[in-house]
């Protein structure tokens, strides 16, 4: 460039020969001529064009070598709108300004292209004035690209981290002076960490997790300590007691000492698990426990006859199967009283000549333990009416009240039968039969509770309590 600035043809020009210039233009265009860094001066009221060499190989075929001594606003006719205004500030006189990061898109190479450039423009003093502008520049596209690459990237990143329906948290290792790991600091977490573990981002960020989780176990610890110092991913599950949740995790290493989880919250999960497996030994023991009553009543029921012998075990069968599907119905959680009570007296809550049987109490829910037991006892009750007490007349009934009472912690059931209308009793019998051994193996032996029972003339009066442990532990039917 220098050599074609020597050989131009500057006395066609407004500026003259050379010889002409002032000495402020002549010390900047040697200045320019011999810097490396890309360059341009703009001189005059025509803002007539230098450049050296480092500039000239941003410029294109199109412009060079016509741009030298050409007007700067026909060189740049298509960018004109946004560097004219600028550098015309300069010229009058405002001094430098600095454009960082700039599109400026021209035409090179045959096409249009976007091109950001970062470049100042200062003052050429002329005596008492400006004379020219010196262009201090260059080429950023390529950084600029990058730069809006990784924003991009960044964000599309930060909205997959913020939007994952599965928690995640970015933490490093912290370690003790021995170099064992002690702790891990979290460094950055996603909005589905509080909704999964319920605790705020702020009580996270740059904190200990042994910090953040007072009594976190040291599983946890121990196991990110492994992801970052072997690079293998860890899969697991495992609970943290502070925060009462289970949590399904999978860590990987993603740097010296670092680490990313990837967590849901498997906590109702596993407590369904727990629920169908004491559901399924629960099931398991009730069976086992139906079976003993079936076997009790095949070998000790009494009968003249094997007809008569077979209703009579039908009926206690009956009266098993009957309170198996009133827990099925609860999934196994309980059975309502007054539906297993009405389930075994229904055939004589109305006989058409009005009501043989009364009920009376609040609504309550039997624990699965207790129901089944209950049902055999009370079956044994309505046998033993409809043979020889309440319900053996036309004239008798029988009523069935019942009450809460304790507290919340230790509740009781009270539960009285009552009988009425029978043929007059001059006491209790004198054989204990099948019906009471099942009622003490029942409500005593099996539930913890007591029966009474009383003879006066007018009919049985049977009372019962019972306690009401969510979890019975009940015993084998010793009949």
């Amino acid at each position: 460039m220098g050599a074609l600035t020597r050989v131009h043809d500057w006395a066609s020009t407004s500026l003259g020969p050379p010889e002409q210039w002032p000495q402020s233009l002549r010390t900047a265009v040697r200045l320019m001529l011999n810097t490396r860094h890309p360059m341009l001066i703009f001189w005059g009221p025509e803002l007539l064009q230098f450049y050296n060499d480092a500039y000239r190989q941003t410029m294109g075929p199109e412009r060079h070598p016509s741009a030298l001594g050409q007007r700067g606003r026909d060189c740049w006719a298509e960018i004109w709108d946004i560097i004219g205004p600028q550098i015309e500030l300069v010229m009058a006189g405002q001094g430098a300004t600095w454009h960082e990061d700039q599109l400026l898109p021209v035409t090179r190479h045959g096409r249009r292209e976007d091109v950001w450039w970062t470049y100042s423009y200062s003052p050429i003093d002329d005596g008492a004035q400006v004379g020219g502008v010196l262009v201090v520049c260059k080429d950023v596209t390529q950084e600029h690209v990058t730069r809006e690459a990784l924003r991009v990237s960044e964000a599309h990143w930060r909205s997959l981290f913020e939007n994952l329906q599965e928690g995640l948290v970015l933490c490093e290792m912290v370690y003790g002076a021995d170099g064992t790991a002690i702790d891990y600091r979290f460094l950055a977490v996603n909005a589905a960490v509080q909704r999964l573990s319920g605790l705020p981002p702020e009580a996270m960020l740059g904190e200990l997790a042994t910090v953040a989780i007072p009594g976190l176990e040291p599983f946890w610890i121990e196991t990110f300590a492994r992801v970052a110092a072997t690079g293998e991913p860890a899969h697991f599950e495992y609970e943290v007691a502070a925060l009462a949740r289970w949590f399904q995790v999978s860590a990987y290493r993603t740097g010296p000492d670092r680490f990313a989880a990837l967590f849901l919250n498997v906590t109702d999960r596993r407590l369904a698990a727990e629920r169908q497996t004491l559901l399924a030994r629960e099931v398991d023991h009730r069976a086992k426990n139906a079976l003993a009553v079936v076997q009790a009543a095949l070998r000790l029921t009494k009968a003249p006859d094997v007809p008569s012998y077979m209703r009579a075990v039908e009926g206690r069968v009956a009266a098993l199967a009957r309170a198996q599907t009133l827990l099925a119905e609860d999934r196994w959680t309980g059975a309502d009283l007054r539906a297993l009570l009405r389930g075994e007296l229904e055939p004589f809550l109305s006989d058409g000549s009005g009501p043989r049987v009364h009920l009376q109490g609040p609504p309550l829910a039997l624990p699965a333990g207790a129901a089944q037991p209950l049902a055999m006892a009370v079956h044994e009750l309505a046998t033993n009416a409809v043979k020889h007490g309440g319900l053996a007349t036309p004239s008798g009934s029988v009523g069935a009240t019942w009450r809460l009472q304790g507290d919340a912690v230790a509740p009781l059931l009270h539960l009285v039968w009552t009988e009425q209308g029978a043929t007059p009793l001059e006491g209790p019998p004198r054989r204990r039969g099948f019906g009471p051994r099942v009622l003490d193996a029942t409500i005593r032996v099996q539930l913890g509770g007591s029966v009474t029972l009383d003879w006066p003339p007018a009919g049985l009066v049977c009372t019962i309590l019972v306690p009401l442990r969510t979890n019975p532990a009940p015993a084998e039917l010793p009949i």
